[in-house]
């Protein structure tokens, strides 16, 4: 009877939100040809508007230049950056999640062109995606990679680090960005009138794909969201 009093005390507790995930990144390569990819299994994150990325770590050089100039765990930020300048900036961000659930793929970053490593001139390429799947586990992939001629540059590998995915406070409908209390007022309804007039693509509220983007649906999803709160 004691048994089935706690599992069913168990059953019925609410499900706390989980806030972020961290992807393990160790051992993963940017190699020539070579998609690779690492979830946050079985560790998942709850639905959310909006969330941060950021990926952080070291990676050393396996092999021909970058064994060369990479031997020891050097900073992934600081080696991209000598790769391709301004790069570095991919490895964090925001995306935001319309539908306020899973699964999400925001749109990848892609980085190419042409250097000279140690004499030697190297065509690169890859492409870093994160995504969160219907079962709520995120996951990082490194595809599309070309670090050429291979043989003579070699590939990175990641000797520790992480991607961290975090979900962030936001309110769909709280369209002017307010703080005070109450949070949500008339001004928004006003501001979401503003950015339907502009057809502003954050007034789409029912995240539709069709043509017209912005329609009557838009209005009707932005009571619903204004009538709902901003509880999550």
């Amino acid at each position: 009877m004691r048994l089935g009093f706690v599992v069913a005390a168990v059953c019925a507790s609410p499900v706390l939100a989980q806030p972020s995930v961290s992807i393990d990144l160790t051992g993963l390569q940017f190699r020539h040809q070579t998609n690779q990819t690492r979830s946050s299994a079985p560790n998942t994150i709850s639905p959310a508007y909006r969330y941060t990325y950021a990926i952080t770590g070291n990676v050393r050089g396996v092999g021909g230049a970058l064994g060369l100039l990479y031997p020891t765990a050097t900073p992934i930020a600081t080696v991209l950056e000598n790769l391709a300048p301004g790069s570095s900036q991919n490895l964090s961000g925001t995306f935001d999640n319309c539908s306020g659930t899973h699964p999400i793929t925001p749109p990848p970053t892609t980085t190419s062109g042409t250097t000279v490593i140690s004499g030697i001139n190297v065509d690169y390429a890859f492409t870093l995606t994160t995504s969160i799947d219907a079962a709520n586990i995120a996951s990082f992939s490194v595809t599309n990679v070309t670090l050429s001629p291979a043989l003579l540059v070699g590939y990175l590998q990641f000797t520790s680090g992480t991607c961290v995915i975090q979900r962030v406070e936001f309110c769909p409908a709280n369209c002017d960005g307010s703080t005070g209390a109450p949070v949500l007022t008339a001004n928004d309804f006003q501001c979401f009138l503003n950015k339907f007039a502009a057809g502003d693509p954050s007034a789409n509220c029912d995240c539709s794909s069709g043509t017209p983007v912005l329609t009557a649906n838009d209005f009707q999803c932005f009571l619903n969201k204004f009538a709902a709160g901003c509880g999550r």
